[in-house]
Formats: C-alpha cells, structure tokens, sequence
C-alpha cells in the first residue's frame, strides 16, 4: 500500500507565511534553520483524565527539563509543567471541583536573560499559573498561596507554591493554562510554560463527534529557536516576540497520520504575539503546495463553547471562503472531513477502511444573545500609547499602567456594553479574566479626531461580528482604527479581575488593567 501523510505544517499552516500577521518593531527571527520539516511525527501532550464525581486534587510542577524539538537537534532545556511542553491536558467533566497545587521547582536562573525595557522585579524566576477562560473565585488577590486566577503581583519563587481552586461550572469547552507573573509573562510562555485544559458535559457527548484518538489537540506555538537547537527569547520587550520557527505540541513543524475520516482538532494560539490564518491545501511531494485546497473546516465552537451554528471556512468549493484565523489566546472547535480524500498527497496512509460513524452537526445548542437594551450603560477602553522619559512609546489601555488604581468597577449581576477603541496600527487580542462575552459589532472611527478630541466619530455603518463570533468568547480581535463592542454580564462572583492585550510582550509593558466586580449596593458607579 502506497504510504501517504498528512503533514500539519503543509496542510495547516505552509500557506499563512510567517509574516502574515507581523507587526511594526516585532521581534528579528534568529538566523534560519537549515531542517528538512515534517520528518517528526505530531506528539500528543500527556493527559491527565478526572473522572467521577468527588471533588479532585492534583500537583503539577513547574521546572526545566531537556526536549529535542525536532529529530535533527540535540536536546536543549525549556520549561514546562510536569516535565513537558505543553503541559499535561487536563481532562474534567462539569461541574467536578479541582483543586491544583502549581509547585514552583524552576531553577533560580531564568533560561533567557531579562529583555531590555522589562520590569526589573527581583527575584528574576517568578511565575503563577493562569487558567485562561476558566471562571474562577478572586476575593484576595494578593493572596500569594491560595490565588484562582493568578493575579499578575501574586507571583511565587522557586521553592514555593500556588494553590488554585477550579469549579468547573461551565459547559464543554477547551480552556488553556499559562504563566501570568507581573513583567515575566511573554518570557515565560516563551520558555514553555502553557498546557491545555478540557471541559466535558453530556451535551458534548450527545453530538457523538469525533473522540478518542481523532479528537487531537493542536497548540501552535512561534518559538525562537538556534542552529543548536537552543531556544531564545526578544532582547527588547518592545519588540513582540514572533520567533523563527512554528511548533505544534512541542515539535518543529510535525506530521500528523490520519485514516479517511472526521477528525476532531481543538486548535489553540499560544503564540506570545503571531496571529495565523490557517487553512488546508493539497501538498505534491508532503513538503510543498500545490494551490490547491484540501478538505473545508467545520467550525463548531470557540474558547468559550460550542457555537450555535457551524460555520464551513476554507471551502474548496469557495473561493472566497474565509480562513480560520486566530489571534494569540483565540481557539477553536474544528472538525475536518478526510473521508472523501483517500489517496490523495496530504493523506497519509489509509490505516483502516472504516470512514467513522461520528456526526457532523450543522446547528447545535441555542446561543442566548444578550440585549443592548438591558445594559446598565457603556464602558470605553481606548488602546493608545504614550511616551515614556528615555523615549519608549508604551502601549496603554485608558492611558494607564497595570499600578495605577482601580477605576473600573462593575456591579455584580449587571450587563455592560464595553467600547474598545483601538488608536493603534496593530491588531490586539482582548481577553477579559473571569467571564466571557458576546461580540455587537466593529466600526471605523475618526482616529485623528479623537486624539485632538476625545470624541469618537464613527466614519461608517457597523460591521457585524464574523460567524465565528457569534458565540461566547473570552478574547476578541480589536482591529486598528476600529471600535469594537462587545457586551457582558458580570456573573457569576464578585472579586478582583484582570483585563488586557494578550499580546504578551504588551502586557508585560503595562497593557494591562486591574478591575473589581462589586456587590450590588457596595457602590453606585456609572460606567465611564
């Protein structure tokens, strides 16, 4: 039998091209790495699978280890959780309280060394663990032992711990965990510290999609790697860190075997900063492209659960079909039909005969949309910059740095329509910590104006959010020269939350703001 292979860097992501999503001053590549690609085969993370129904505790451990990223190099250190990077997925259905110990056993001395522009906080290893998407409780942020969400100043050292609590009161969804230290974010990431996290409920099940060894977890990641293998990190944190190389799971541009049938791919951006816009095309020799489109992807969820309705991107049949793009943090829920491709390039070989008997939904759940009318008013967050005394243009959010105190602080229970106005060049992803939201729309505006005025003049009808928006989501693109709205219910606790550019280099520069739900009647505060 003819031997044939998907490889997920021709299939997924030869075509984007490396600079797709570049921005000004990001990051100089390393020099080029002379490797033949696809020769690794796509690793799976460990898993760690919760099941019953008591109430589960873990210890996972933050440190160093060694790891060949790809066949031709020699093992080099990185970090990571459990001794992998990614991290092992953890596997838990609804509603099945964990609780984590992160134990910080990193070395003393970071893997890079610290980028110029960088908060010089000491000591210089610091880390705390993160669970983007998760809806967790935050009353004492500053509580450096018992800490949820994993407030950017409640870092802990080598030698000490973090213990979080993780109801899991949301429905499936594919969430992710990270480092998330004040001004030590993107070098972490950067060095290996993320995994992936999974919800299950019985809704999910009652879909019977693809599961088991077709329901394939996909963390793409822009690593800085060197000719020996060494990974390496932007000497400047203003400079976005877009790296030189792509990983999937751990590896430097991996193939993947399938068999001609549905394939479930929950695929996340753990990049620091490099957005993708990925889609499928027929490869003629497993190395380079031929133009033509593979397989259509079939969207079913996002970050934050399933959608209402599938959304068909890269069709072959269109054209004009859209890709499936992702900005960092952004995942989604896809499913690929390889069962019409047998014997074609990017297949690899057929190990089994039997196509699959799991379902391809159209239409799932019904998404309830929440209503302008019930918001309690709007909120602006304006993305600008300013200059700093040795000349550096900082990105901020409302003019304002991570110290500066609290100024927005949304009542519990409430719905809120949030403005961001985005003055910049640059698209950035948006993530709000403990709750998710509905995308209303994007509009061009006046930038100029508004930077004499602080009027937003809206220079064309709203845009509708792209199909793929349409359900719940935890980060949103807030593209340039643009408001986008969103709106959102405060719900379901009250506490200390974080709001920032998930462009990790601009949160390590201050993009970044603290917020407090309150309980009704704490305060009487209308939203700016």
């Amino acid at each position: 039998m003819t031997l044939r292979r998907i490889s997920l860097f021709v299939v997924l992501f030869l075509l984007m091209g490396l600079d797709s999503f570049a921005l000004p001053g990001a990051s100089p590549g390393g020099q080029a790495l002379n490797l033949s690609k696809f020769v690794d085969q796509l690793p799976i993370p460990p898993s760690i699978q919760l099941r019953g129904r008591r109430p589960f505790e873990l210890t996972i451990t933050l440190g160093q280890f060694e790891a060949k990223l790809h066949r031709d190099l020699p093992p080099q250190p990185e970090w990571g959780y459990d001794g992998s990077s990614p991290g092992p997925t953890i596997q838990i259905e609804r509603g099945r309280k964990l609780t984590v110990h992160w134990k910080n056993q990193l070395p003393e001395v970071h893997l890079f060394q610290a980028p110029k522009g960088a908060d010089r906080i000491t000591p210089d290893v610091r880390a705390i663990t993160h669970l983007h998407g998760a809806v967790v409780t935050e009353p004492d942020p500053m509580d450096r032992l018992h800490n949820n969400d994993g407030w950017p100043d409640a870092w802990n050292i080598p030698g000490q711990e973090q213990i979080a609590e993780y109801p899991n009161d949301q429905a499936a969804r594919t969430l992710w965990y990270h480092d998330h230290a004040m001004g030590e974010t993107g070098r972490n990431v950067a060095a290996g510290l993320l995994g992936l996290y999974e919800i299950h409920d019985r809704y999910e099940r009652s879909l019977n999609l693809p599961s088991g060894r077709y329901d394939i977890p996909l963390a793409i990641q822009a690593r800085g790697v060197n000719a020996d293998g060494s990974l390496y990190y932007t000497a400047d944190i203003a400079n976005e860190f877009y790296g030189n190389a792509l990983a999937v799971n751990g590896k430097l541009w991996p193939f993947l075997n399938v068999e001609p049938r549905k394939y479930r791919f929950r695929i996340v951006n753990v990049s620091n900063a490099r957005s993708y816009a990925l889609s499928l095309a027929e490869a003629d020799d497993g190395a380079t492209s031929s133009g033509n489109a593979g397989p259509a992807f079939y969207q079913i969820g996002t970050g934050s659960g399933f959608l209402q309705d599938t959304v068909i991107l890269n069709d072959p049949s269109d054209p004009a079909s859209p890709k499936l793009v992702l900005a960092p943090a952004e995942r989604a829920d896809v499913i690929i039909d390889f069962s019409g491709v047998a014997g074609r390039s990017f297949v690899l070989k057929n190990s089994s005969h039997d196509p699959g008997t799991s379902a391809l939904p159209l239409h799932l759940r019904p998404i309830p949309r929440l209503r302008v009318a019930d918001a309690a008013g709007a909120r602006q967050i304006i993305f600008g910059q300013m200059a700093m005394p040795d000349g550096t243009l900082m990105q901020t959010l409302n003019g304002r740095s991570w110290k500066d105190p609290i100024e927005d602080r949304p009542v519990l229970g409430t719905t809120e329509v949030w403005e961001l106005a985005n003055t910049l060049t640059d698209v950035h992803p948006f993530h709000i910590h403990g709750l998710q939201f509905q995308v209303l729309d994007r509009t061009f505006f006046d930038v100029q104006a508004f930077l004499a005025t602080g009027k937003i003049n809206y220079l064309a009808p709203p845009v509708p959010p792209l199909a793929n928006e349409m359900g719940w989501k935890d980060t949103v693109r807030v593209l340039p020269q643009m408001v986008t709205r969103i709106i959102l219910k405060f719900s379901p606790f009250p506490g200390y939350y974080v709001y920032h550019c998930h462009i990790l280099e601009h949160e390590d520069m201050d993009m970044m703001r603290p917020f407090e739900i309150v309980p009704p009647g704490t305060l009487e505060l209308t939203p700016r």
